[in-house]
């Protein structure tokens, strides 16, 4: 049975949703790993696939203020080592909102503090029919394109999609379904009176997006997994 690593936080951005029925559905073991736990950087070697999920930590500075997380720095640090190995075996990775942008900032590109939160379902521009459709964005970091990087897509903000070797960074969230979502909402602390037509839109178009992001992780599997 294949492997997959999927690194997150303990709770905001940790649940799997429409991947997980994807990996289910592809016979992939899960493996949880912790990204606070500062992982070795052989942590992904046995997996075939490495999947980086969402946070609320930045990339924009040294997370080593008195108000973050002990173990921040060390572990976005370890993560990245993690990252960088992976590459150089030149095995497949999916890096989504935070994981995109840790896997740019890895590969020489940078993250970048918006003037505001970007909230939206949004359809980027794109050649790629399976990312073309509308999106949860929901974030206040942008990544830049790493060096040898293809965009992907992109929106009027930012980038939202590129490849480099055997890996993709995305930076909307095709994980999530309208339960997800919600608690993410509430993880982050947003505004139940403007979070509610986002979680409205994701409960209307429930089949339409787990269709979409199933063809969105088929397309990247075929193009990094062989």
């Amino acid at each position: 049975m294949p492997a997959v690593v999927v690194i997150s936080n303990p709770r905001v951005g940790a649940e799997l949703g429409h991947l997980g029925t994807w990996l289910d559905r592809q016979g992939f073991a899960v493996d949880r790993r912790t990204r606070d736990d500062i992982l070795p950087a052989d942590c992904a070697d046995d997996a075939e696939l490495l999947v980086i999920l969402g946070s609320t930590w930045t990339m924009t500075r040294t997370m080593d203020a008195p108000e973050d997380p002990p173990q921040a720095a060390a572990a976005i640090h370890a993560e990245e080592d993690v990252v960088r190995r992976r590459m150089t075996q030149q095995r497949p990775i999916l890096g989504i909102c935070f994981g995109g942008q840790l896997l740019s900032h890895a590969l020489g590109g940078e993250v970048r503090r918006q003037p505001a939160a970007h909230v939206a379902w949004e359809v980027p521009d794109t050649d790629i029919p399976e990312l073309r459709h509308p999106w949860m964005l929901l974030h206040e970091d942008a990544f830049t394109l790493p060096p040898g990087a293809e965009l992907l897509a992109e929106a009027d903000h930012a980038p939202v999609a590129y490849r480099v070797g055997r890996a993709w960074g995305v930076q909307f969230h095709p994980e999530v379904d309208a339960a997800i979502l919600e608690r993410m909402f509430v993880d982050i602390h947003y505004d139940p009176a403007a979070s509610r037509p986002y979680v409205d839109e994701a409960h209307l178009r429930a089949q339409d997006l787990e269709r979409q992001s199933h063809a969105l992780f088929d397309r990247f599997w075929a193009e990094v997994g062989a």
